[in-house]
């Protein structure tokens, strides 16, 4: 039933006096979305964030997602973690995935084994006590296959014994600058067993001579040596590199000690030298003679690295030279 005079339109009506106000119906707005958190974003769902990047791509299912670690080529896994070096093989590559576990223990990931990676001191992650019993265990991951091996700075008698008797395929061994104990001492009784050496790197010069003479003996592929900066090289030593190691293609004695006179000795005696680095070296200051004595050298470095220059060319050699202040020939 209509009521006469009904009308949607707001009135006024009168009670007790007062006007009342039209009753206003407010306009109902869409629910808003909340905010989302960012923190239950995935990669995919950042992408969003920037207009610029393309659509969201669909999520794959399981059965359409790549391959997994554990289905890699075992080798293919090998030669990745390999490249990750000693302390990672140590403390992080294990504890990613079961996978990597596993092949944290294959022999082939310790063939290349470098101590030096990791710091030793009160602060270190093992005790000083425990250090023999450390480089045991990581010298018997190799099962024997290890054929590079940086030593610690805690290279002791016992060490150097121990990495002889299980890695007799060792072809290149790396001494730290500081060596504690009589390593140098020891060690040419003990190149008789590294029969495949080719490269050694010396911490300092004491017993070169023995050491040179245990390699010409026991090592006919050695072509490498090394010896740490500011080493003292005498006339001994210096005629032994070319009459014991005449076939010997690498040397370095950067930042060495050497007199002219064991210089031009080593240059006339190692016919067959590719490098020759004597940078930063005291003892002899370089001339048009020694630089001739070295043309046959394609990489001889004998420069200053805070003044080097290129003095010309020989042949096809590029010669580098600078000339040391105040440096004395004798």
């Amino acid at each position: 039933m209509e009521l006469e005079g009904y009308s949607d339109e707001p009135t006024c009506s009168f009670s007790l006096g007062l006007v009342s106000e039209p009753q206003i119906v407010p306009e109902e707005h869409p629910t808003r979305t909340p905010a989302p958190n960012h923190e239950d974003f995935g990669p995919e769902d950042l992408m969003d964030l920037n207009p610029e990047t393309p659509p969201k791509r669909r999520r794959l299912l399981p059965s359409e997602a790549g391959p997994k670690w554990e289905d890699l080529n075992k080798d293919c896994l090998v030669n990745v973690v390999t490249r990750l070096g000693t302390k990672s093989l140590l403390i992080v590559i294990p504890f990613v995935c079961k996978s990597w576990y596993r092949v944290s223990l294959d022999p082939s990931c310790w063939q290349t084994i470098n101590f030096q990676e990791i710091k030793y001191g009160h602060q270190s992650w093992y005790h000083f006590s425990s250090a023999y019993a450390f480089f045991k265990s990581i010298i018997k991951r190799s099962q024997g296959n290890a054929t590079a091996v940086m030593l610690p700075t805690l290279c002791t008698e016992e060490v150097l014994r121990y990495l002889a008797n299980e890695c007799p395929a060792l072809k290149a061994l790396y001494f730290p600058p500081a060596i504690w104990d009589n390593s140098s001492f020891v060690l040419p009784k003990l190149i008789r067993k590294w029969k495949n050496l080719e490269l050694l790197k010396l911490g300092n010069s004491i017993n070169m001579v023995k050491i040179l003479e245990g390699i010409s003996l026991h090592c006919k592929n050695f072509c490498r040596l090394d010896i740490d900066s500011t080493a003292y090289i005498g006339r001994r030593a210096a005629a032994a590199i070319p009459t014991l190691l005449p076939n010997i293609k690498y040397l370095n004695l950067r930042r060495a000690n050497i007199s002219r006179m064991s210089l031009k000795r080593t240059l006339r005696g190692c016919k067959k030298l590719v490098h020759l680095d004597v940078r930063d070296s005291v003892g002899f200051e370089c001339d048009d003679k020694l630089l001739k004595l070295g043309s046959h050298i394609s990489n001889f470095q004998i420069f200053k690295d805070d003044d080097a220059y290129i003095v010309g060319f020989i042949g096809e050699v590029e010669i580098h030279a600078g000339f040391e202040e105040n440096a004395s020939e004798t």
